[in-house]
């Protein structure tokens, strides 16, 4: 019977400040605020049976076959008729009315106002919270919620003494409020605030232990609450506890939680495969349900730790009006978009509404603009062409209306600046974003939250067990050594390592020692090309990053693979670029934050494997020989004022000198922390550059 059906009235001039009736506790009428005595025994039983069926005709062999559960004696009908009695003056010495039970053809009928009976009043919360759920609504199906649970006073029928009523009926309405505290919980979980959830579960989970849902909630709960080792004894309690009484494994959704625990990740809540709606999409619009994720990469090594951390930061419930944003960032040619794609399919399940991959970039690594990448992102929604508003602001708005209420992962590959992103953006919880980009966005981190985890070079055992998952790993056990010095040849980048493995592979079998040696004495960007005119995929790697620095910092790029120091101060950058300290620093920050140089230590730029000798190459290309010359003199000047002055600090009289370094251990620190630079420097012999050679005392550098 649904709540909001007008009922049958049978005393119309009673009214809810009148009379007002509970079942949801201890059974009790009340007029006004008096509760009024109802006697005890089977008389309370007729007026729990009656309640449940208001403003219904109930039949005297109804109310008999229930009484004595079958088993009536004689006399039953006039014992039936003497309690009804006995309930009518009860109601008529407390309220002055006989009219609130009514005599029909063959039974009772209680005349009950909507509002006046507990149940009737939490049915009809519980269904208007589920209508508010239905819609997305949830703020107004959390209060209806909460607001019924307010009307239970206790076990219903805790104080009638009918074993019909305990058996049949008080079961069924103990459910009925289980599922609202389910639902109450499901909405704490889903509005990130699982403490609350917490305080719920437990007198749940006590009263009903098998009961499979709660205990999902409770691990989910427990984990989001920070509290992992708990949630994990949780899932053994209930799997003991399932397998002891039952005989049974834990259901699918216990047993998904479990691996989300052991991988250290959330787990969305509800479910996936238990819808229940977030806040309501816009109405009257189609859903394509996208399905846009690349096929994972067939080998992807040495990257379990960045990617186990990726899954679970996507799964991080993020702060009220937020969504997760992880953005992955690395030097050119170290697998971001393939790691980026795996952590996209291991998570797709949590995102049931769709999964959006946005390439940033044009083919040739140009930035896209702004309102393509939001017609595209519209446009997997399923929203129609002319549907979709011109300008980039209106389509930005567009895209969250459409992704409100729904849980859908978008895969922002090759950002260029956070510019790019932050249109594409989700305005509310439930989608998550993963960004790929060649340089750092730390605007997304300060203004939306976002998780930065930066890509390196691989490991010499994973870029070892990279070529193995290619070639076959008996290939690469038959020359270990050669496998480490080619991967070593490589920079140990998964692009370069993916090309090298590509060409052992061709028809023309050639050991790994051998392709090796040739990468030592080689060009090797020329070596790691796939052959077939396609040109050198690691070299068109770089340039994408290269061609988006700023050209100041370009240049500064160059001459630093022109110098070819090991390392490199932001003083010795400053002489090398004819510019004060003040103007090169700026522009070494950027080759950093673009991946294109490393900072080892602080106050130290170092080009790391293949980069260097792509700089080199882009200085003989773009520079005038003459200028590279000045470059280098500018720099070999440098160095010698600087080492003899070194050198003259550490001597017993050191004049000047000392004032420069301070002391003769600071002098001897400098000469040490750049000795492999000053080793460089003294085979450069030819041209200007010769005549800045300095020759320094035996032991010092």
């Amino acid at each position: 019977m649904e709540p909001d059906v007008d009922f049958i009235r049978w005393g119309t001039h009673m009214t809810t400040d009148d009379v007002t009736f509970g079942l949801l506790g201890p059974l009790e009428i009340r007029h006004a605020t008096r509760r009024i005595p109802l006697g005890a025994g089977r008389q309370r039983s007729v007026l729990a049976l009656m309640l449940l069926q208001t403003n219904q005709e109930v039949t005297v062999e109804s109310l008999i076959k229930r009484l004595w559960d079958g088993e009536a004696p004689g006399g039953a009908r006039n014992t039936v008729q003497a309690y009804v009695a006995r309930l009518r003056r009860i109601l008529r010495e407390a309220c002055g009315s006989d009219h609130l039970i009514r005599t029909g053809p063959c039974g009772y009928a209680l005349s009950v106002p909507d509002d006046a009976l507990d149940l009737t009043r939490f049915r009809a919360l519980a269904a208007a919270g589920e209508r508010y759920l239905s819609r997305g609504e949830l703020r107004c199906a959390q209060r209806d919620f909460a607001e019924s649970l307010t009307l239970w006073r206790g076990a219903a029928f805790q104080d009638v003494p009918c074993d019909t009523l305990q058996r049949d009926e008080a079961p069924a309405l103990e459910d009925e409020r289980l599922h609202v505290v389910e639902r109450l919980c499901d909405l704490d979980l889903i509005q990130g605030a699982p403490a609350s959830a917490l305080t719920m579960l437990r007198p749940v989970i006590a009263d009903r232990p098998l009961r499979e849902r709660p205990w999902c909630q409770l691990i989910t709960a427990l984990y989001r609450c920070g509290r992992r080792a708990e949630a994990l004894t949780a899932y053994q309690e209930i799997a003991q506890l399932l397998y002891s009484e039952l005989g049974v494994e834990p259901g699918p959704d216990l047993r998904a939680l479990h691996h989300a625990l052991l991988d250290d990740v959330d787990m969305a809540w509800p479910p996936p495969r238990e819808r229940i709606p977030g806040p309501r999409p816009a109405p009257h619009t189609t859903w394509a349900e996208p399905r846009q994720l690349p096929s994972g990469p067939p080998e992807l090594a040495g990257r379990e730790g960045e990617e186990g951390e990726a899954v679970r930061l996507l799964g991080t419930q993020p702060a009220a009006g937020t969504v997760p944003v992880v953005v992955l960032s690395g030097a050119p040619g170290c697998g971001k978009t393939a790691l980026a794609v795996r952590v996209a399919h291991r998570s797709a399940a949590r995102y049931p509404d769709g999964q959006i991959f946005l390439p940033l970039a044009r083919p040739d690594g140009a930035p896209r603009d702004t309102a393509s990448l939001l017609h595209d992102a519209l446009h997997a929604t399923g929203a129609a062409c002319d549907a979709i508003p011109p300008g980039a602001e209106a389509r930005s708005a567009l895209l969250r209306a459409r992704l409100a209420g729904r849980r859908v992962l978008l895969v922002l590959d090759d950002a260029a600046d956070p510019a790019q992103v932050m249109p594409l953006l989700p305005g509310e919880p439930g989608c998550a974003v993963l960004v790929t980009a060649r340089t750092e966005l730390p605007e997304l981190t300060a203004f939306h939250g976002a998780h930065p985890l930066t890509l390196g070079a691989l490991p010499t055992d994973a870029a070892v067990e990279l070529l193995g998952q290619i070639l076959g790993p008996d290939r690469v056990a038959a020359e270990p050594d050669a496998a480490a010095e080619l991967a070593r040849h490589c920079g140990h980048l998964p692009i370069a390592l993916c090309a090298a493995a590509g060409n052992l592979t061709g028809p023309r079998v050639v050991s790994l020692q051998a392709y090796a040696d040739r990468l030592r004495t080689g060009d090797r960007l020329d070596l790691l090309s796939l052959g077939c005119g396609s040109g050198s995929a690691v070299r068109d790697a770089f340039d994408r990053s290269y061609r988006a620095l700023p050209p100041a910092a370009r240049g500064l790029f160059r001459l630093l693979g022109d110098a070819g120091l090991p390392h490199t101060t932001p003083q010795a950058a400053a002489a090398l670029a004819g510019q004060p300290v003040e103007q090169t620093q700026p522009l070494a920050r950027h080759l950093v934050a673009a991946h294109l140089a490393e900072e080892p230590e602080p106050g130290r730029l170092r080009l790391p494997g293949l980069l260097a000798g792509y700089a080199a190459e882009r200085a003989r290309a773009e520079d005038d020989p003459a200028a590279l010359r000045a470059a280098r003199a500018r720099l070999l000047g440098w160095y010698a004022a600087r080492a003899a002055t070194a050198v003259r600090a550490c001597m017993p009289q050191p004049g000047r000198a000392r004032r420069d370094f301070g002391t003769p251990a600071k002098a001897r620190a400098w000469l040490e922390a750049e000795a492999d630079n000053l080793t460089a420097l003294t085979r450069w012999g030819r041209g200007a550059e010769r005549d800045a050679l300095v020759v320094f005392p035996e032991g010092v550098a």
